[in-house]
């Protein structure tokens, strides 16, 4: 069986494919891991619209007051601020209980909590060394309606 942190981190690339096929786009996971980028999202109209993305899940209480907080390592914050480009940060919340992350019946197919996401770009260098904490509003829930208000964003060239 595979560690608890690579069960974490298919996990929330499941709960992000979900959400991508339901808004009519796909996920491509590169093989390699360059530039904190753990996946792109291409809209309906394939490469003229696509955001990048760093995808993280985690099981610890990391919300409150309307936020999530989420510890991101110095490096992928440095990367993810001067992309150039659209690429967003997609935190998956997670039960503590594994055996709760997913239900299943006959009749549905269950994948418990939520992914949160937020763009870093144009954000200020930081002097940490080691982690910055991210707050992300809940109102950014990663969901398919608001997957398809970024590519709109993303193929106008607006900021996401």
């Amino acid at each position: 069986m595979t560690d608890l942190n690579t069960r974490k981190a298919r996990f929330s690339l499941a709960h992000i494919t979900a959400v991508a096929t339901y808004a009519d786009c796909q996920v491509i996971e590169p093989t390699v891991d360059r530039g904190s980028v753990d996946g792109i999202l291409l809209g309906p109209t394939g490469w003229r619209d696509l955001i990048r993305f760093q995808a993280k899940s985690t099981a610890r209480n990391i919300a409150s007051n309307g936020y999530v907080r989420f510890p991101l390592d110095a490096g992928d914050y440095e990367n993810m601020r001067n992309a150039g480009a659209p690429f967003i940060l997609i935190v998956v919340l997670l039960p503590d209980d594994e055996t709760q992350w997913l239900a299943q019946t006959d009749n549905e197919t269950c994948l418990r909590y939520s992914g949160y996401w937020i763009s870093l770009e144009g954000r200020p260098a930081r002097s940490n060394t080691s982690t910055i904490t991210i707050p992300i509003p809940m109102s950014n829930i990663f969901s398919s309606d608001q997957l398809s208000v970024l590519m709109t964003k993303a193929l106008a060239g607006e900021t996401l």
